[in-house]
C-alpha cells in the first residue's frame, strides 16, 4: 500500500538492485538485459550510493520571517545575529520592537547587543536567528529556549534547510483529536540538537500556529479542539488540517521529507487510530482516484472523504467527479477553503455487486477516509478512518499478465515464494478480539487467495485455496474454519496473498487496496488499517518484483519502527508483532524490543524471541509494570519495535474501557 508518493530515482546501472541481483545471480530470472529505471519509495539512500533529494531543501528570506511574525502577531522580538542582520530587521521591521542579542562579548555586545540568556529571553513574541554561522547560532538559539521557554518562536533566514512535515485532514464531525508528536531524529538520523517543531490548524478563516521545541526521544501530546478552538456549541468551525512541521540545517540528509503523527480520533462512544501523510511540492493538476469499498459501512451510516488544498493553490480545473462507471455527479470545490468533504450515505445494496465510495479530483496532499457507523446494539457508534491510496475509480483492463510477468511469477513460485503476502494474528476469540482482510477495492478486484496457516511456534500447518463469494472483510477464524485441516485448532497466524496465477493478474502492476480489520467479538467497534505486506526478509531479489522500499531491503532487513502507547482514559494498548516473509523457507528467529518511550524520551522495554512466523499481541500494561506512571500525566507516549535481526511487521491496537477498538500499522523514516 501506498504511504508516500515521495519516489526518487535509482541512480542508472549502478543502484543496489542490479548490484545485488549480480550478487545472488539472479540475473537470469529477469528475461532481458535491460530495464526501465524504478523508483522506490524511500529513494536509494545516500549511504547506498544515491543523490539527495532536493526536495528536502527550503529556504527563508526576511520577509517570509516578517510574514509570519506579523500573521502569529508579533510585536516585541529578538533579533540574534550579528550588526549587519540586526541592522537588516531593523529596516524592515520597523512595525515590531526589536532587541539585539548576541553572544559576541568582543564586538556585539560592547555595541550595544544583550546578552543571550535566560532573562532576555522574557517578554518577547519571537526570535529571529541570521547572519554569519547561521546554523551554530540556530542551534544554540533552540537548545537555549528548549531549556527556559520551549513554545517561543525560533526562525531563521536561510538557505537550503532541511524540512520535513505532514498533515492530517479532520472534518468536523469528528468530536476530537490526541495526536503525538515524536522527535524521532536522533533514533533514525542521528540528529543528536533539539528540534522546534511548528503545529498549524489550517482552516477556512485563516492558519493558528503553534510552536514546541522538542530535544532527542522527547515528545508532546496535542489535542486538535484546544489548539483550533471550538465555538459555543463545543465544535470546530469546519474542516480542518492539522500540519507539523520542523526545519534545520540537517534532518534527513535528504533521504526525504516525511514525518507523521499518530493520532486517536474520536466520534461518539467510539475511536480510531491514524498516521498523518506528506505530500508537498506536487503538481496541483495531477489526478487523484480513489475508491473504498461501500462494506467499510456494514449497514447505516456515512463515509466522509477529505479534499485537500491546504496550501490554496488550487490547478485549473476545480471539479470533484464523485462515483464511478458512467453515473458520475460533480461537486465544486472552493479555491478559499483548504479541505472539502464529500459524503456518502451508505444505502442498502440491492444486489451481491460490488459498489464503491469512489471520487476523482486534481491536486495533491492526501485524502483521508472516515467511516461513520451508526445502528449497532448498545453503541452510539463506530468509527474507522484511514488515508486513501491512489487506485483507479473504474476498473482497469489492462493488468493481466504478460508472458514475461507471468514467468517470473512461476518461477518464484517454483522457488517457494508467496508472492505479496499479509500476515494475521488468529486469536479464537482471546480478548474478545478478531482480525481479518478486505481486498474489495483493489483494481482489477478479484476473489481468489492462497493461505497458509501456523502454529504459535512458526510451524506451518497447511495450505489452502481460498475463494471470497461475498463482499466485505472476512475474519480469518472464518477462513480457517472453511479450511477446517487436522491442526485447525492449532492455527495461531495465516499469510494470505492473491491467488495471481489463477485470477491473472500481474502483481508487479496490481494495485491492491489491502486493509486489515479489528473487530471487538462483544461490541462490534471495529477498525481499518492498511496492511503493510510481508514482501520482507526474502534472502534474495525477486526480479521486477522489489520490496517496496528498496530492492536491498527486501534481502536482509531489520526493525525500527514507532507508533502510540494511550493509557488516558484507561485505554489499553496492544501490539501485534510478526516475523513473517514471502520466502517460505525462511527461518530467522528474531530478538524483539517493545519499548513506550515517554514525553521525556526515556523508556521502558519488554523483551521477547519471535520465531520465523511467529506472531503475538502483546498487551503492555501486562508486561510493562508501571506503565501509566511511566508514561505520565499526558497519558499519550512513543510506542517503538525495534529488531537487528528481521524486518517485522507490528500494528498498533487501542482498545478503551467502553469496548471500542483502534489498529493502525507502525512506521519507519
Amino acid at each position: 500500500m501506498k504511504t508516500s508518493d515521495l519516489q526518487i530515482a535509482e541512480s542508472g546501472g549502478n543502484g543496489a538492485g542490479s548490484a545485488l541481483r549480480a550478487l545472488f545471480n539472479l540475473d537470469w530470472l529477469s528475461g532481458s538485459k535491460t530495464s526501465k529505471k524504478s523508483k522506490f519509495k524511500a529513494g536509494t539512500h545516500p549511504s547506498a550510493g544515491g543523490q539527495p533529494d532536493s526536495k528536502t531543501k527550503v529556504s527563508q528570506s526576511a520577509a517570509d520571517v516578517l510574514k509570519l511574525l506579523r500573521a502569529d502577531g508579533a510585536r516585541r522580538i529578538g533579533v540574534f545575529g550579528d550588526r549587519g542582520f540586526a541592522d537588516l530587521m531593523a529596516a524592515q521591521a520597523g512595525d515590531m520592537s526589536q532587541v539585539w542579542l548576541s553572544t559576541d562579548f568582543v564586538s556585539d555586545i560592547p555595541a550595544g547587543a544583550r546578552r543571550f540568556s535566560k532573562d532576555a529571553l522574557g517578554g518577547l513574541d519571537a526570535i529571529v536567528v541570521g547572519g554569519g554561522d547561521i546554523a551554530t547560532r540556530f542551534r544554540f538559539a533552540v537548545r537555549e529556549v528548549g531549556t527556559h521557554a520551549p513554545e517561543l518562536p525560533v526562525h531563521w533566514v536561510a538557505d537550503n534547510w532541511e524540512f520535513c512535515g505532514g498533515t492530517a485532514a479532520v472534518p468536523v464531525e469528528i468530536d476530537d483529536v490526541d495526536a503525538l508528536v515524536f522527535n524521532h531524529f536522533e533514533e533514525f538520523f542521528g540528529i543528536k540538537d533539539d528540534l522546534q517543531f511548528r503545529f498549524e490548524v489550517i482552516a477556512e478563516s485563516g492558519i493558528k500556529r503553534h510552536y514546541r521545541i522538542l530535544g532527542p526521544n522527547q515528545s508532546v501530546a496535542l489535542n486538535l479542539n484546544t489548539l483550533a478552538g471550538v465555538g459555543p456549541d463545543g465544535r470546530r468551525e469546519g474542516p480542518v488540517c492539522l500540519k507539523i512541521y520542523v526545519a534545520h540545517p540537517f534532518l534527513t540528509r535528504g533521504r526525504h521529507y516525511r514525518f507523521r503523527i499518530c493520532g486517536d480520533v474520536f466520534w461518539k462512544d467510539s475511536f480510531t487510530i491514524i498516521h498523518g501523510s506528506h505530500q508537498f511540492f506536487k503538481n496541483p493538476n495531477r489526478l487523484q482516484e480513489f475508491r473504498l469499498i461501500d462494506s467499510v459501512v456494514r449497514e447505516k451510516g456515512h463515509v466522509l472523504i477529505t479534499v485537500p488544498n491546504y496550501d490554496l493553490d488550487m490547478g485549473t480545473n476545480d471539479v470533484v467527479w464523485v462515483g464511478s462507471g458512467a453515473n458520475k455527479a460533480q461537486q465544486r470545490r472552493s479555491r478559499k477553503r483548504p479541505v472539502e468533504v464529500v459524503d456518502f450515505e451508505r444505502k442498502p445494496a440491492p444486489d451481491n455487486a460490488r459498489h464503491y465510495f469512489a471520487a476523482a479530483y486534481h491536486g495533491y496532499g492526501t485524502s483521508f477516509w472516515y467511516a461513520l457507523e451508526e445502528g449497532l446494539p448498545g453503541r452510539q457508534g463506530s468509527i474507522a478512518a484511514n488515508h486513501l491510496c491512489r487506485v483507479g475509480v473504474d476498473d482497469r483492463g489492462d493488468i493481466a499478465f504478460k508472458p514475461e510477468e507471468r514467468a517470473i511469477v512461476e518461477k518464484a513460485i517454483e522457488a517457494g515464494f508467496l508472492i505479496n503476502p499479509v500476515t494475521l494474528p488468529v486469536r479464537w476469540g482471546k480478548d474478545d478480539l478478531s482480525f481479518g482482510f478486505n481486498f474489495d477495492a483493489s483494481n482489477p478486484p478479484f476473489e481468489d487467495y492462497l493461505v497458509r496457516f501456523y502454529d504459535a511456534s512458526g510451524k506451518a500447518l497447511g495450505d489452502y485455496a481460498y475463494h471470497k463469494d461475498f463482499t466485505g472483510a472476512v475474519l480469518i477464524e472464518d477462513v480457517v474454519r472453511r479450511w477446517n485441516g487436522p491442526d485447525a485448532a492449532k492455527v495461531a497466524a495465516a499469510l494470505v496473498a492473491p491467488d495471481h496465477l489463477k485470477i491473472g493478474l500481474a502483481p508487479q502492476r496490481l494495485v491492491t487496496t489491502a486493509d486489515m480489520l479489528v473487530r471487538h467479538l462483544k461490541t462490534g467497534d471495529q477498525d481499518y488499517t492498511e496492511f503493510q505486506n510481508s514482501w520482507r526478509n526474502l534472502g534474495a531479489v525477486v526480479p521486477t518484483l522489489p520490496h517496496w522500499l528498496h530492492p536491498s531491503i527486501g534481502v536482509i532487513g531489520r526493525t525500527n519502527i514507532i507508533g502510540r502507547v494511550r493509557t488516558k482514559d484507561g485505554y489499553r494498548t496492544g501490539v501485534y508483532v510478526t516475523n513473517a516473509s514471502g520466502n517460505l523457507a525462511y527461518d530467522m528467529p528474531a530478538e524483539v524490543e517493545i519499548s513506550a518511550i515517554n514525553n521525556a524520551g526515556r523508556r521502558l522495554s519488554h523483551f521477547l524471541t519471535l520465531p520465523a512466523f511467529g506472531a503475538r499481541v502483546v498487551w503492555l500494561d501486562d508486561e510493562l509494570p508501571g506503565l501509566a506512571q511511566h508514561v505520565g500525566p499526558s497519558g499519550i507516549a512513543t510506542l517503538q519495535v525495534k529488531s537487528a535481526d528481521a524486518d517485522l511487521n507490528a500494528h498498533v491496537i487501542g482498545v478503551s474501557p467502553q469496548g471500542a477498538v483502534g489498529l493502525q500499522h507502525l512506521w519507519g523514516y
